[in-house]
């Protein structure tokens, strides 16, 4: 039976006569406020989880209590009686004001309390980030284990190998010595043995041609009947001497006698004797009549021939006749076939007629098929080095292998040409593709020259975005991030969003995640805005990304991260960061995480999001949230994520989530369990608990059951017992229904639970 309004206003000890008359009156409507609610000292007190002794000084004026305490009071009354009238609320407010104020002792009390709070607060706070790093501490540590364990293997592993193969290494170290020795002379032997092929290359070629000139001529001589001498035979043997017009017309006489090797003789003949201004009438006048062919080939014999003034000259003079792709037939002959000393005096000639662009055509020729020696000497001896070198170069970037760059920067350096080696690196880096870019930083930090790669990179962050994705895919893992730290830094935001979801969608997802961190992170709320449209619009979007970024980040950084969405204005992009790292199994993670999410001042956002996650998430996440708020200690978010998930579901689904964190075992576990049982007791409906009741025993929970019964008829007495009773006796009858046994039929759970209350002293429960 509740007990009567007569018996509460019994069991309060009466006021004492030097009460302060302020706190007189205060204590005097405490006691009306609470004899409306027609309950006991002890059992209020229990209800509340205070001593009786506590609620007893509250209500005769020893102690003041806690506004909170008042306020509770007040909300359970207008629970039963209807509400209070503001001015009945606001002057008993004012009341525990004053009183507070005049009871220095209670002040103090009050103010030593809101410290301990605080204090455990930070205890807890403190204990989530230890017990997060003592995670991540044994993680590390067990791998570093498994890494010594394995440096030890292989420790002892080379060891042998070294003292097996010692032998060998000094015999092959002076073998080595040997052959570099060898290879330095044979390496000198074949510079001077090139030059004297190129000069003898030169010279048979001149007289090749003049014996192909003699022996046509003695050809025709033989065939001439009775040694009469045809007119185009005289007109050859006369080639030095005609004017050019006979000359065209003795070579269109030579076509017509299908002589074409002859006519080609003819013309290459008069190139190398003529004067210059007589070549280019003559290569100009081969062309018009449609001997192409035979001038073109003339000009290789030229280039190797005739001295450097005389080329200059004749390229000259055949601008002058409009001839241009004569001349470069001119210089790629040139390049091929002169010594390095012959190169720069045409480069040198060329520039001193005017024509520096065609200089500079010829140094980047020889620098794109010469061999690097002789690039390197063509470059040490033309004039106006710096320049000229700029060309060369720039071709040799462009066309020339990636290993041949390689030691053509070497071979730079050595000449301490310093300049020419950045110049070559960053024109490398402009043209190139990713892959030979990348190729290059590799060599040139194989051959010592790593501090090049500082320039490379520059100039290769200045390209675009999707060269940018190859470009890191190809490079070493410290390299790529300098390249993606820049690019969030100097690149705009469309562009990093396109980097982001490229590097994602080719296989390399924690980068993307990385990346897009640091560019929200260094960015204020409208480009963060703009960033994610961006990234919404392409692949992979934000959601898949923010399940990566979920996945690798701190909880710190998450935190961060999402607080700074939230507030933002992105509520939906941040509850998928939210959610992404709340889905984790780590509880300690998830707790440091959501810890620091509350402490960044973000409290109402934190308990709304919290909200939104647990609305539609299975029982499984929901009980590791809990498991995680527990440990950070955020009994407010925790209390408030069991009301509004468990306090109109199927009762099913709650004896879920008592299952699942009974079976995380521990102190931690077990308190949540008797949380969960606290809201059911206070939220939940009679024949709701009866039915968690039963849901509990049959999942064996049997100490959870008892709990649950327990305080439930602490609360609500009789009518949780009668409820009670009538399950159990249709629980009876449907047994007795199915067995046709009734007397050697065990009690069931809720029995076996009303024929304990019967044999315990109940007073404690009234």
């Amino acid at each position: 039976m509740p007990p009567n309004s007569g018996r509460a206003s019994a069991t309060l000890s009466p006021l004492r006569d030097d009460l302060d008359p302020g706190l007189r009156a205060f204590v005097e409507d405490l006691r009306q406020v609470f004899s409306q609610l027609e309950l006991g000292v002890r059992r209020y007190a229990s209800r509340r989880f205070i001593t009786a002794s506590a609620l007893s000084r509250y209500l005769s004026g020893l102690r003041i209590p806690p506004w909170d305490f008042v306020a509770d009071l007040i909300a359970d009354v207008e629970e039963k009686r209807g509400p209070l009238t503001p001015g009945a609320e606001a002057a008993l407010r004012e009341l525990h004001r004053k009183a507070s104020e005049r009871d220095r002792g209670g002040r103090e009390t009050l103010l030593l309390e809101a410290r301990l709070a605080e204090a455990d607060e930070e205890t807890r706070r403190i204990t989530t980030r230890q017990r997060a790093l003592e995670e991540a501490l044994l993680k590390r540590e067990r791998r570093l284990k498994e890494v010594q364990a394995r440096c030890q293997k292989l420790e002892l592993r080379l060891e042998g190998e070294v003292l097996i193969h010692r032998g060998e290494v000094e015999t092959w170290r002076g073998e080595y010595a040997r052959l570099e020795e060898e290879r330095s002379l044979l390496q000198e032997a074949v510079l001077h043995l090139r030059e004297a092929l190129a000069v003898a290359q030169a010279e048979l070629a001149a007289t090749e041609d003049r014996c192909h000139q003699l022996e046509n001529r003695l050809d025709e001589l033989a065939a001439a009947p009775d040694g009469g001498e045809l007119p185009w035979v005289t007109a050859m043997l006369e080639a030095d001497r005609r004017p050019v017009p006979e000359l065209v017309r003795a070579v269109g006489d030579l076509e017509q006698r299908t002589r074409a090797a002859t006519a080609m003789d003819l013309v290459r003949s008069a190139g190398q004797s003529r004067g210059v201004e007589e070549v280019a009438g003559l290569l100009a006048a081969l062309r018009r009549e449609g001997w192409d062919g035979h001038a073109r080939t003339a000009l290789a014999a030229i280039a190797v021939a005739r001295p450097a003034g005389d080329l200059s000259a004749l390229a000259r003079e055949l601008l002058r006749e409009d001839m241009e792709e004569y001349v470069v037939v001119l210089l790629q002959a040139s390049a091929a076939n002169h010594q390095p000393i012959g190169l720069a005096e045409f480069a040198n000639s060329l520039c001193r007629a005017g024509m520096e662009h065609y200089a500079d055509s010829l140094l980047g020729a020889a620098a794109v098929v010469r061999p690097v020696g002789d690039v390197l000497a063509v470059l040490t001896a033309v004039n106006d080095g710096a320049r000229r070198a700029d060309a060369a170069l720039r071709a040799a970037a462009m066309r020339r292998p990636v290993p041949d760059l390689a030691e053509l920067a070497v071979a730079l350096r050595r000449a301490e040409m310093g300049r020419e080696v950045d110049a070559l690196c960053r024109e490398a880096a402009a043209v190139r593709p990713a892959g030979d870019v990348a190729g290059l930083l590799d060599l040139l930090d194989d051959t010592g020259l790593g501090g090049c790669a500082e320039a490379i990179l520059s100039v290769a962050q200045g390209r675009t975005a999707d060269y940018l994705i190859g470009f890191v895919q190809a490079l070493p893992t410290h390299q790529a991030w300098t390249v993606l730290s820049r690019a969030v830094r100097e690149r705009p935001i469309p562009d990093v969003a396109a980097l982001t979801g490229g590097l994602y969608v080719t296989g390399h997802p924690q980068l993307a995640a990385v990346l897009l961190t640091n560019a929200l992170r260094g960015r204020d709320t409208e480009q963060a805005a703009e960033m994610l449209d961006a990234l919404d619009r392409m692949e992979p979007g934000w959601d898949t990304l923010a399940r990566e970024m979920g996945r690798i980040l701190a909880p710190d950084e998450a935190a961060v991260l999402v607080a700074g969405l939230e507030s933002g204005g992105m509520a939906s992009q941040a509850d998928l960061l939210f959610q992404a790292v709340v889905d984790g199994d780590l509880v300690g993670h998830v707790a440091h995480f959501l810890s620091e999410l509350d402490a960044a001042g973000f409290r109402s956002a934190h308990r709304a999001m919290l909200h939104r996650y647990a609305s539609g998430a299975g029982v499984r996440a929901q009980a590791n949230l809990l498991q995680a708020l527990e440990t950070a200690g955020l009994a407010e978010h925790r209390d408030a994520l069991i009301r509004s998930s468990y306090a109109v579901c199927p009762v099913g689904e709650t004896g879920e989530l008592m299952t699942r964190l009974t079976a995380a075992g521990g102190e931690q576990a077990t308190g949540l369990v008797e949380h969960v049982i606290d809201h059911m007791v206070t939220a939940r409906s009679i024949a709701d608990l009866v039915a968690l009741f039963s849901v509990l025993s049959s999942a064996e929970l049997t100490v959870a059951a008892h709990t649950l019964a327990d305080r439930a008829w602490a609360v609500h007495g009789k009518r949780f017992r009668d409820q009670m009773k009538r399950a159990r006796d249709k629980q009876e009858r449907i047994r007795s229904r199915a067995t046709w046994v009734l007397d050697d039929t065990p009690p069931g759970p809720i029995a076996l639970w009303i024929q304990r209350t019967k044999a315990a002293d109940l007073r404690g429960f009234r």
